[in-house]
């Protein structure tokens, strides 16, 4: 979601996916880009390709994880939690079609087991990319501090956040006390925001 909304204000990056047959690990076809990827995995589904029969994820949303995780494991068709470098990987390969690029700057602030929270030191920078109407990738640590989640920080407007929750799509309108230091609720449980990934 960050990276296709940084790809709408910024016309320069074009990367697609084209071609007859996949070129390799982590690339898809133009036929599966159009239809999606049969998957026996039920996660992450894309209902909106779904035939009677088979399940199929977004091609995508596939090419991606591929790719993002390839630093990690080469050759992993999966998912691996709380890499904060294959979140880089990932919005990198969006953009440009390469997880190596260097064309796009991807900055990460905070981390997980921050005393300080991401708002009292690092509210001018998060203001900054709200001020460009773009979304950052928040991180939260989950109550009980044992796991982490997810969400997509749509807007930033004064003190109020908007929150995407990518598993179950929900959408949360909270204070930045409640996002960055309180904690929020959402269909996730209860969590706080402790580090982004934002585009500069």
């Amino acid at each position: 979601m960050a990276g296709e909304q940084y790809k709408k204000q910024h016309a320069g990056y074009g990367f697609s996916i084209i071609g007859d047959r996949s070129a390799g690990h982590g690339y898809v076809t133009e036929y599966e880009y159009e239809n999606g990827v049969v998957t026996d995995d039920p996660e992450g589904i894309n209902w909106s390709l779904q035939r009677p029969g088979k399940i199929r994820v977004d091609a995508w949303q596939r090419a991606i994880v591929m790719n993002a995780n390839t630093g990690k494991y080469t050759g992993y068709d999966g998912d691996v939690d709380g890499d904060d470098e294959a979140k880089i990987r990932g919005i990198r390969y969006y953009l440009t079609g390469n997880i190596y690029s260097d064309s796009v700057e991807i900055e990460t602030l905070g981390s997980c087991d921050a005393a300080v929270s991401l708002w009292d030191k690092y509210r001018d920078r998060l203001l900054e990319s709200a001020g460009r109407q773009e979304y950052l990738i928040g991180n939260a640590v989950m109550h009980g501090g044992r796991a982490y989640h997810t969400f997509v920080i749509l807007c930033i407007t004064g003190e109020k956040v908007m929150l995407y929750d990518t598993a179950d799509g929900g959408v949360s309108y909270c204070t930045a006390d409640e996002t960055f230091r309180r904690g929020f609720e959402s269909g996730s449980g209860r969590g706080i925001v402790k580090w982004v990934q934002r585009i500069l």
